[in-house]
């Protein structure tokens, strides 16, 4: 056997990979016996094969987000990995396969194989959406957003740095996600694509919320407007989300919640159980901030419970935490508090998010917490 050799390692998840001195071992043999043709050859079929997968798997938590590739030629026709009932889930075969995907994506980039790497970028981001990896979230962005530029791919361009500002939002890198949306902007007027510009723009209202609540809401309405002209049912009821939330903010929560659950009722009719559940935690802090506690546990209890099930942790903690400090005032009942900070922290720590660091101290404290 090859691990009793110790060629091969175990890994936790049942997993094999190489012995660190085999792999450096056939890195030194392919750069003395390959040539440079066909080591590019080798990464082209490699991340070809990497992309197919991964956009089956995009394709599979969800069939209808906004997506720049068209990708015809390299799932067209093939079988679906994830169709059958005995397929592994698509977001666990990513998460297994994360740090290979990484891999090939540097490579691949490396090699300037540019078109299949910002390709692959933008599918696999479908990863991070659900589970905050946010220093690989941002790496893959990054590599797919340069490989993009250097294309000449406008429209992708925009997507990848758009997105990207996600994770530099949340590692708390707001100028860096600044200058992202603002290409982003500049690049999605050049491809004139109206449902991309209305995705920026909801990005750019979700840097706004940091910076100038009230252009947020400008910008959150502008992508509704957008997503309603393009056609865009879910689009526009997430920016309707959004601007719900940015009414709350801005202390019109009356506002808010009509707003909100317009948008609940947008994307429970485009079966988007996921976003749905983000709406309801959204509704269950409205009711909190208008005083009315009961209906803000179980609007956020339920949320909790939605976005654990569609394997939305990150979204899933925001939820408990809000849970957890509303236990935590004075009269209320303090004894969920600490099962919903630890499972809070958990999801944070696993994500690699700064938000772990104030939750441990929270759990440090014995104070109204049992």
């Amino acid at each position: 056997m090859l691990d009793d050799a110790s060629l091969l390692e175990a890994r936790p998840d049942g997993r094999y990979r190489l012995h660190g001195l085999v792999r450096l071992h056939a890195m030194e043999r392919a750069a003395e016996e390959e040539s440079p043709t066909a080591r590019q050859e080798l990464i082209s079929r490699v991340t070809t094969h990497y992309l197919a997968l991964t956009a089956f798997a995009d394709r599979a938590v969800r069939a209808d987000r906004l997506r720049i590739a068209e990708l015809s030629e390299v799932i067209g026709g093939a079988p679906d990995p994830f169709a059958s009932p005995a397929a592994p889930r698509p977001l666990a075969w990513m998460e297994a396969e994360r740090l290979n995907i990484l891999a090939v994506l540097r490579e691949a980039a490396q090699q300037g194989l540019h078109t299949p790497v910002w390709q692959l970028s933008e599918a696999f981001t479908v990863l991070f959406l659900h589970r905050r990896h946010l220093r690989d979230w941002m790496e893959s962005l990054e590599l797919g957003a340069a490989s993009a530029a250097a294309a000449m791919a406008p429209a992708a361009e925009a997507r990848l740095r758009s997105l990207l500002s996600r994770p530099l939002m949340d590692l708390g890198e707001y100028d860096r996600a600044r200058t992202e949306l603002d290409s982003a902007v500049a690049c999605a007027e050049i491809a004139d694509h109206t449902a991309l510009r209305a995705s920026v723009q909801e990005f750019l209202g979700r840097y706004w919320d940091h910076a100038d609540p009230s252009r947020a809401t400008a910008a959150y309405q502008r992508s509704r407007d957008l997503n309603e002209a393009a056609g865009e049912r879910r689009g526009a009821a997430i920016a309707a989300y959004f601007l719900g939330r940015a009414q709350d903010r801005d202390g019109d929560s009356a506002s808010a919640l009509a707003t909100l659950r317009q948008a609940h009722a947008g994307l429970t009719a485009c079966s988007d159980p996921r976003m749905a559940a983000r709406v309801t935690a959204a509704i269950g802090e409205v009711h909190d901030h208008l005083g009315e506690t009961e209906e803000a546990v179980r609007a956020l209890r339920t949320a909790a419970v939605a976005l654990r099930a569609q394997e939305a942790t990150h979204y899933e903690a925001q939820a408990l935490v809000l849970l957890a400090g509303i236990a935590q005032r004075p009269g209320n009942d303090p004894s969920t508090a600490r099962a919903d900070l630890t499972r809070a922290l958990e999801i944070y720590e696993a994500g690699g998010s700064p938000l772990a660091d104030g939750l441990r101290e929270r759990l440090r404290d014995p104070e109204d917490l049992s």
